[in-house]
């Protein structure tokens, strides 16, 4: 049986980060689904036995969420624009991070976290952890 990926890499490249993000995240969701309703997407599924991740069909493509990650950090801060549009964008890959560590990747959580605390730092240090 073949891997699916999810997001495609063609779909994740395509249009602006907030674009990207937004394609990052529907594919999480989808990812997420697919995880949660496991018994339908296991290659050899056997009564009585878990799932482990070399017997899902599906995975989450992290190179595109590495890359668009990267261009996030590596965005301009030069005024209170930059800085308020770079915290926006960090806080909706910290959403995308949330939703998969709600697909049984709990690891996640510190990722999620220290993205939160970064967008918050780039809008003048406020303290809000969701």
């Amino acid at each position: 049986m073949p891997l699916t990926f999810y997001p495609h890499s063609d779909d994740a490249q395509k249009g602006s980060l907030e674009e990207q993000i937004e394609i990052l995240m529907e594919a999480a969701e989808r990812y997420k689904a697919i995880v949660l309703d496991v018994t339908a997407h296991v290659q050899e599924p056997e009564p009585g036995k878990r799932s482990v991740p070399r017997e899902l069909s599906v995975a989450y493509n992290w190179e595109e969420i590495a890359k668009v990650l990267r261009e996030v950090r590596e965005a301009p801060e030069i005024n209170k624009t930059d800085k308020a549009r770079k915290a926006q964008l960090l806080t909706k890959l910290a959403e995308v991070y949330e939703v998969l560590r709600a697909a049984k990747m709990s690891k996640l959580e510190a990722v999620r976290l220290a993205l939160i605390a970064e967008a918050n730092q780039l809008r003048g240090g406020a303290s809000q952890v969701a």
